[in-house]
């Protein structure tokens, strides 16, 4: 009977082999380099998330900043435009005003 365990027990196949751990650390790298990957891939979303949401405000602000100065400078175009009027303070001299009257002119028989 003793004769018949030690058969028995040497059909049992070995557990713990070289070849099957060398399989599962094998997998269990490549599983982790994908986790790795995967976490890398999140971070760099979020980063471009967060980066891409700061320009939109950076932009909004900008645009804002842009329309208030355009308003600033078109309210004082406007305010100097109601209180100065360019003929007014710049009268035109017809070049006629400043000649003598043809009947004066010396060279009249050209005319």
């Amino acid at each position: 009977m003793t004769h018949d365990l030690e058969m028995n027990f040497n059909k049992i196949a070995p557990f713990g082999k070289e070849d099957t751990a060398k399989e599962l650390q094998d997998h269990a790298a490549k599983t982790q380099d994908t986790l790795v990957d995967a976490v890398e891939n999140a971070e760099v979303a979020e980063i471009k998330r967060a980066v891409f949401r700061a320009l939109t405000r950076l932009r909004a602000a900008t645009i804002k900043e842009f329309d208030t100065i355009a308003r600033l400078e078109t309210q004082a175009i406007d305010a100097y435009n109601d209180a100065h009027h360019y003929r007014a303070e710049n009268p035109l001299a017809h070049l006629h005003e400043d000649e003598a009257p043809v009947e004066t002119d010396k060279l009249k028989s050209f005319h």
